[in-house]
Order: structure tokens, then sequence, then C-alpha cells
């Protein structure tokens, strides 16, 4: 990459834990991770497969291996965490992300104002 095109620092990660239980709900396991998500301070979005989050890699993936043990705290025996990432350099101005195609209600959080 050279210096003439940096990579965005902001970048878009979509995860999704799929935790396995003894017994129990999966679906209160997979609520944990999402209120780390919520304590995160990111700009979040939880969809109906998956949760999208936006800003720096590093601490992006932080939050996700946080929520993976959350499930393991609530009582997982093992997750599968499905993970997704966007990012791009500062020449691509006309990305396929439809975040940044226009504001909308569903996705407001993720658009610069």
């Amino acid at each position: 990459m050279s210096a003439e095109n940096p990579i965005v620092k902001d970048v878009f990660v979509a995860f999704q834990v799929i935790p396995r239980l003894k017994e129990g709900n999966n679906f209160e396991v997979v609520d944990k991770a999402i209120e780390v998500v919520k304590a995160a301070n990111v700009p979040y979005q939880v969809g109906a497969m998956e949760t999208t989050m936006k800003g720096e890699l590093n601490e992006l993936l932080e939050i996700v291996k946080q929520a993976q043990q959350a499930c393991y705290d609530a009582g997982a025996l093992e997750v599968i965490t499905n993970i997704k990432i966007h990012s791009k350099t500062e020449a691509a101005t006309d990305t396929f992300c439809t975040y940044d195609r226009g504001v909308t209600k569903a996705n407001y959080m993720f658009v610069d104002k």
C-alpha cells in the first residue's frame, strides 16, 4: 500500500456468535454478547443475523473477543464466531458499502454527520 493511497482508519466489522449450550436458551447467551457491544461505546447496529460495528480494527476485534468470552461466561460449551471486515482506502470514494451512500433510518449511526 502506497502512502498516496492510505487505508482509512475506521472499518466496519460484522460478527455473529453461535453458542452451544448443554441446556438453556441460546438467545439469552447471544444477548450477553450484544451487551458487550452496547457497553463498548462504538457505533453499532444489531441485525437478525449479525451485529455490525464501526471503528478502529484492533479495538473492534477486541470487542468481538470480549463478546465471545461473554458467551462462555453465560454457560456456552463452545462458540462459533463468524467475522466480516470491510476496509477501504481513501481513494474509494464510491464504495459498495451502503452505509456510505446516504443516511437512512437503519444506518444513521454509521454515517458521519
